[in-house]
């Protein structure tokens, strides 16, 4: 028998679709992105392709996200930031870190602890276009606005020093007590540098996603990693999160709770983002509303473009806080409603540019 032929405007329809076909330019699956293709999901992927701003060394070139735990949420951003970045972290505290704290649960107000003996230091939000780059990275990754973040708080870790299993949601009677609908959401703990022997990240009460992984890796760690269900071992530029509350927004997450382990042998450097469910702090920091402001802070601002201050001193003419973000060409006026361009004027434009960004 004879096999039946495609009735004619069939026929006709699939030659044009193979001609279509035939003429479409072919694409490599490593071409770069390009317009709306950059938004994370155009292609099907869940985390945001390397970075090209940043030029790393092979191991540190290839940026994902791995699912460590469902009990407590769990994840590990692997080169969550560049090397670059990294160590632009630490010098910005590192001279000026003191002894940490802890909140005292019975009156709600700082008191230094054994349980916590850690230095550190905090960096303003949106101090500098660095620093906001990376509040921005962490409000795409979280889906959680910048305005809800708390200023990054940078610790420092050496000769045993360790913060005990603690949870970072507030349950004393000053700040908001646990389970209701304003606490600290979610956790992300950046690796800044490498650490020789200790310093595990330890959740002594989560439930892994691969038990046996954890196995492997377990006769490596510290007592105090190896003593609970689930560690994760710094790794400069990784990134972990962890989620404070339940995926209600309201309920808080007892599995969250966490260890920084004594570091046994080297230095230890990490920079904590604490996210709440609502918009955070009294000072009225707004980052969509600062990115509506694309002006110039001062009446020279013309003659300093002009001299190459806009990329000599970048921290002070460029991003949220610059004072000359107009006459650098690091922002465009935008529409009141148009978030996309809002949330380009939240990164440096004329840095973007500069890395081969459109």
């Amino acid at each position: 028998m004879r096999p039946a032929r495609p009735h004619g405007r069939a026929a006709a329809g699939l030659l044009v679709l193979a001609a279509l076909l035939a003429c479409a330019p072919a694409r490599s699956s490593a071409a770069a992105p390009t317009g709306d293709e950059r938004f994370i999901g155009w292609s099907g992927e869940t985390y945001r392709p390397v970075n090209p701003l940043e030029k790393e060394a092979k191991d540190h070139s290839r940026r994902w996200i791995e699912t460590i735990s469902w009990r407590p949420r769990a994840y590990i951003f692997h080169n969550f930031l560049s090397q670059n970045e990294a160590d632009y972290v630490v010098k910005l505290v590192e001279k000026k870190v003191t002894r940490s704290h802890v909140v005292d649960v019975k009156t709600g107000v700082n008191k230094m602890d054994e349980i916590r003996t850690s230095w550190g230091g905090a960096i303003d939000r949106g101090v500098d276009p660095v620093i906001s780059a990376i509040e921005n990275r962490i409000a795409e990754w979280t889906h959680l606005p910048p305005e809800n973040q708390e200023p990054i708080q940078v610790l420092r870790y050496n000769d045993g020093q360790k913060y005990d299993a603690h949870w970072d949601w507030f349950d004393d009677p000053v700040h908001t007590p646990g389970n209701t609908t304003d606490n600290r959401a979610a956790t992300v703990l950046m690796y800044l540098g490498e650490v020789e022997e200790g310093g595990e990240t330890a959740l002594p009460i989560a439930v892994p996603l691969d038990a046996a992984r954890q196995g492997r890796i377990k006769p490596h760690l510290s007592k105090c990693g190896a003593n609970g269900t689930l560690a994760v071992v710094p790794r400069k530029g990784d990134a972990l999160l962890f989620w404070d509350m339940l995926p209600d927004g309201k309920t808080i997450c007892r599995r969250s709770l966490h260890a920084s382990c004594p570091t046994l042998k080297g230095t230890k450097w990490t920079a904590t983002k604490w996210i709440h469910n609502k918009p955070y702090g009294i000072d009225g920091y707004n980052p969509l509303r600062l990115a509506a402001r694309c002006a110039d802070q001062l009446p020279e601002c013309g003659a300093l473009a002009a001299g190459g201050a806009c990329d000599a001193r970048p921290a002070e003419m460029l991003g949220l806080l610059g004072k000359c973000r107009r006459a650098c060409q690091d922002c465009v006026d935008c529409a009141e409603n148009d978030l996309v361009c809002l949330r380009g004027n939240m990164r440096s434009r004329r840095r973007r540019r500069q890395a081969g960004y459109a």
